[in-house]
């Protein structure tokens, strides 16, 4: 076979595959430096390239080939445009770039909280000062506070009236809430105490003598008391530490 034969059967050969090669898309410089510019930033923001989205060109710009390779950087803090430079030829461009939002799915309705109840309060009867057990409650060793009303019970004393004379039966801190069983009936008078006996009314006439208990006694119960002077027995009703009111 002689040369010019092989050489038509060879360009025959060849003939399609040019034709198709002849048909492929070449990136142009725009495409070239899209291509990269959003490569760049999505690696910055952690994002894959196909979310960014570069903004188009003013149509008087041509980009144009660069066989130094592109460089890019933020030169603004809000990064909201990239700098583009080449290195050979010398050019750079500036371009701004956004992120497209992936649809987030539609939240399913919530079904509303109610709103915080406000709490209640009342007032408790609370110790006004540190108390030992034994010790006996006095006017100014008790006061009112408030407490969240869910809190109180029937085990809360909630005035102080009729509580003074009462001796506790552990000790209270300050502040600390009294309750029932805290308290008992105190002894104000013990047997051979001289007690102060109180007979008659401020109203009308009121005279005071010294009488020896002969009974212990305790807040609003009755004892009998002897006058030290005459010897006789007397009657009378316990109203405090070492006082008795006569009959």
């Amino acid at each position: 076979m002689n040369m010019n034969l092989r050489k038509t059967i060879r360009r025959c050969l060849l003939a399609p595959l040019l034709a198709a090669c002849a048909g492929l898309h070449a990136a142009t410089p725009l495409e070239q430096m899209h291509a990269a510019l959003t490569e760049w930033v999505g690696a910055q923001n952690g994002v894959p390239a196909s979310q960014v989205l570069p903004a188009p060109l003013d149509s008087r710009i041509q980009v144009q080939p660069c066989a130094g390779g592109l460089s890019f950087d933020y030169p603004f803090v809000n990064h909201e445009n990239v700098r583009v430079r080449c290195l050979k030829p010398s050019w750079q461009l500036f371009v701004k770039v956004g992120f497209a939002t992936a649809a987030k799915p539609e939240a399913a309705p919530q079904t509303a909280k109610p709103a915080p109840q406000t709490p209640d309060f009342r007032q408790v009867v609370v110790a006004a000062i540190n108390m030992s057990a034994g010790q006996t409650l006095q006017r100014d060793s008790l006061k009112l506070e408030y407490m969240d009303a869910e809190k109180v019970s029937r085990a809360n004393y909630l005035e102080k009236e009729g509580l003074e004379g009462q001796e506790l039966m552990r000790a209270l801190r300050a502040g600390e809430p009294i309750r029932v069983s805290d308290l008992r009936q105190a002894t104000l008078v013990k047997r051979g105490d001289m007690v102060l006996m109180t007979v008659g009314t401020s109203k009308t006439f009121e005279i005071s003598v010294k009488a020896e208990a002969m009974q212990d006694g305790k807040m609003g119960e009755q004892i009998k008391l002897r006058n030290t002077e005459s010897g006789r027995t007397l009657a009378g009703i316990v109203t405090g530490k070492g006082t008795v009111k006569g009959l």
